[in-house]
């Protein structure tokens, strides 16, 4: 008989992923190399030169959700693109993606178009040059070749400003990270999307969490009363920290490990069932003790805030941009960044070491370990 706490948690995975383990999920790897390949298909040089790219490891490592092409070192960019290509464009963005995971990423491809409405208040833009957001200024690389089941593995990048997705695929395999989602506004505050916010449950999840602590949790899991000066596994940096810090699940109750969950759900749930089960379940086999909740800043709702969920197979932050329409630059609430990595397997990193262990060679010239 399965125990109450694995039976909550069976429910939970549900729940989160939107789909359930006894239901047939649809293979995303075979899903991807599809879609890749009509997408690849849709191409004509000379575009296609610029959207496919050899699976290397320099090129795959190149990835930004700063504005601004000067970030971008290869790609197509949407806006160079016919209305069948995005159309297509579309259906590669959502092959690993859960339905939740691609609403979130077509709707923050759609608020930049607001924050280009805004640019003339954006402190660090000069009026001089295009205004490199919206919806037109988005880049995707194809990596090597698209095969479902393939010998060979590739992947796919889509980024531009607050928005970053990195897919590998090996064989039958599909990893999804790193990834990056962001917002400025948060929550739109006039016009016809006022109140409309793409990123509400990474947000809420976060307050909703840390007021269900009792004084001495939250004792533990608020690390520091400042703010960091960003997110640390920036893109220039691995999905590592030195330590874990905060709160461990492990003392936490069950309605209180419920919300936890729930939290982790709404990053990891942003990737097809497939994906998003396999993961949570190695979150659960890690064990609760080796999973931390960890603050920093203000406490109270509304404010700039950052936390942390940090355990050996994920690594989420939060975490509050600058307000760019103020020349102090300080913490904006209403400008959000949260990023979601997978200590050892972003970029595919173990799935590649076990390819390339089995088949004894590309291992240098199509992205494995040097």
């Amino acid at each position: 008989m399965m125990r109450p706490a694995a039976a909550l948690l069976g429910v939970l995975f549900a729940g989160v992923t939107g789909a359930h383990h006894t239901s047939a999920q649809p293979d995303p790897a075979a899903v991807c190399a599809e879609a890749a390949g009509r997408f690849s298909a849709s191409l004509a040089d000379p575009v296609r030169a610029r959207a496919l790219q050899p699976f290397t490891p320099e090129l795959r490592a190149q990835w930004s959700y700063r504005a601004g092409a000067a970030f971008r070192r290869q790609g197509l960019r949407t806006g160079d693109m016919s209305d069948e290509q995005r159309r297509h464009l579309h259906l590669l963005i959502g092959c690993g993606l859960s339905i939740q995971g691609y609403q979130k990423t077509a709707g923050i491809m759609q608020l930049d178009d607001e924050v280009r409405a805004r640019a003339g208040q954006i402190v660090m833009f000069d009026g001089q040059g295009p205004v490199e957001m919206g919806q037109e200024w988005y880049w995707v690389t194809l990596f090597g070749k698209p095969a479902a089941g393939g010998s060979t593995p590739w992947g796919f990048q889509l980024e531009g400003h607050h928005l970053a997705l990195n897919f590998t695929v090996v064989g039958d395999r599909v990893a999804g990270t790193p990834a990056f989602w962001g917002a400025w506004p948060a929550t739109v505050e006039a016009g016809p999307r006022a109140g409309y916010s793409v990123l509400a449950g990474e947000e809420r999840g976060g307050f909703d969490l840390l007021a269900a602590l009792d004084d001495e949790q939250r004792a533990r899991a608020i690390i520091s009363p400042r703010l960091p000066p960003g997110i640390f596994t920036s893109p220039e940096r691995k999905a590592s920290l030195e330590k874990f810090e905060g709160l461990p699940a492990g003392i936490l109750s069950p309605a209180q490990q419920a919300l936890l969950w729930r939290l982790v759900g709404e990053y990891v749930g942003n990737f097809a069932p497939a994906m998003a089960n396999e993961w949570l379940g190695r979150i659960r086999e890690d064990g609760l003790d080796r999973l931390h909740f960890a603050w920093m800043g203000p406490a109270e709702r509304g404010q700039a805030v950052y936390y942390r969920i940090h355990g050996p197979s994920v690594l989420i932050e939060f975490d509050p941009a600058i307000n760019i329409t103020s020349k102090a630059l300080e913490p904006d609430p209403n400008h959000i960044h949260a990023i979601v990595r997978r200590p050892g397997s972003d970029l595919g990193e173990d799935l590649l070491a076990q390819h390339y262990a089995r088949s004894g060679d590309h291992a240098v010239t199509t992205g494995g370990p040097r």
